[in-house]
């Protein structure tokens, strides 16, 4: 009984290593390919909801700067010393998949060429509201427009 019981424990630890490689695979795709997001997306040719515009909004107790400018978004943390670079690529007005390029926020958990798919379910006076997902993970939030450049 107990053989069978390290031999399932084993498999299950293999199970998951298989998965977490797996996943870890999708999440680092080369940036240009969105196909495991959805394989038919076609760039969006009109405006989007957010377009050229600067946001803020809280996280872990402190301000986070958000800029949108062309096809391009920033996120600036801690006082603006740290950063996360991405692409945007526009499926519809209120849909876009980011890619991250680049980064020196310390302990970010992901990888260059992650990939997050970002739906803006709502636009309210200087609101944006919106649902992301990333990395099998889904959660709401919400920005604040400001005039910060």
């Amino acid at each position: 009984m107990k053989n069978f019981k390290n031999k399932l424990f084993l498999t299950l630890i293999l199970l998951f290593a298989i998965y977490v490689n797996a996943q870890d695979y999708l999440m680092t795709l080369n940036p240009t390919s969105l196909n495991f997001i959805d394989k038919d997306a076609k760039e969006f040719k009109g405006q989007p909801l957010v377009k050229d515009n600067t946001y803020s909004y809280q996280y872990d107790g402190g301000n986070v700067d958000v800029i949108f400018k062309g096809n391009e978004h920033y996120e600036f943390h801690n006082n603006r010393k740290h950063f996360i670079k991405s692409k945007l690529f526009w499926v519809a007005e209120d849909l876009v998949y980011v890619t991250i390029e680049d980064f020196n926020l310390p302990n970010f958990p992901f990888k260059r060429g992650t990939k997050m798919k970002i739906e803006i379910t709502k636009v309210e006076k200087n609101y944006i509201y919106y649902k992301s997902t990333l990395g099998g993970r889904t959660w709401l939030g919400k920005m604040k427009e400001t005039d910060l450049k």
